[in-house]
């Protein structure tokens, strides 16, 4: 609902601060601006008739698009295309001045919350609804796969699908790139624990799920058994999936907490688990 750079400036700190805690390594910021639809159709024709003037030089896969989408050809890996590329015009030289003002502007804002970032003339989007700015985050880890979330200003999706004309900005990260690229890091080499896995004999199967709902609405990550392990199998379970404790269950209403770092053991009232964790 709104269209200030300020919206723009907080999606992309967010999603870097977002990197920083999770402690991807190694992320470069691409920043660029598509303009407006207008000034985007300009720009085309110019950049079709620049393609057209040297096809001599360009792929035979870049000269097929030239006309259905000559942005491709910035993407290209042929030497010659690469060549006639770098001497081409781009779409934030054809930017006008209220858009050349809002990428000013985010530029400014990312500057003063201390994001390092590069200006990419290249950086395209292939949907029609996306407007003004742009942006890529990349881990250099994963080679030429390395883009780890990405998105920017899309003011025309809205109209597009029927409602009131409505400014927009969002990404979309990719949760999977963002896994190898922790799977590279010395942080992401380290055990990672947290939460409760309660431990229960078959009797206590149906006290188990009731703690574990207790512990979920109270905020903390819980699990059980439900495939039927004995006490043993069930304390491997908690160790495989990375808890940090196991809640084990006893007659009588008693339980022990067990530290599944440090092997360390106390007796707790198991209804206030919650509270021990937080202490």
């Amino acid at each position: 609902g709104s269209d200030s750079p300020l919206v723009d400036a907080e999606m992309i700190v967010l999603a870097s601060d977002l990197f920083g805690e999770l402690g991807v390594e190694e992320v470069r910021l691409r920043l660029g601006s598509l303009g407006t639809p207008a000034a985007r159709s300009a720009y085309l024709e110019e950049l079709r008739g620049y393609l057209h003037s040297r096809e001599g030089e360009l792929s035979d896969e870049v000269r097929e698009r030239i006309d259905v989408n000559p942005l491709r050809a910035f993407d290209a890996d042929h030497e010659g295309t690469r060549r006639v590329m770098d001497e081409a015009p781009t779409l934030l030289e054809r930017l006008d001045r209220p858009d050349a003002e809002h990428f000013d502007e985010v530029r400014r804002l990312l500057d003063r919350n201390g994001l390092n970032y590069e200006i990419d003339p290249t950086l395209v989007r292939g949907l029609d609804y996306y407007t003004r700015t742009v942006f890529e985050f990349e881990c250099k880890r994963l080679g030429a796969q390395s883009g780890i979330g990405g998105g920017g200003r899309y003011d025309g999706l809205i109209g597009q699908l029927g409602g009131p004309e409505t400014p927009a900005c969002g990404w979309a990260l990719g949760v999977d790139r963002i896994a190898l690229a922790l799977d590279q890091t010395e942080a992401g080499k380290l055990e990672r624990r947290d939460g409760v896995f309660v431990v229960a004999e078959a009797d206590g199967r149906e006290r188990a799920l009731a703690l574990v709902t207790e512990l979920r609405r109270a905020g903390v990550t819980a699990d059980f058994d439900l495939a039927d392990r004995a006490i043993k199998g069930q304390m491997k379970q908690a160790d495989r999936v990375g808890a940090l404790y196991a809640l084990i269950l006893s007659g009588e209403g008693k339980a022990t907490l067990r530290d599944m770092t440090s092997g360390d053991e106390r007796e707790v009232d198991p209804w206030r688990v919650a509270e021990e964790i937080r202490r």
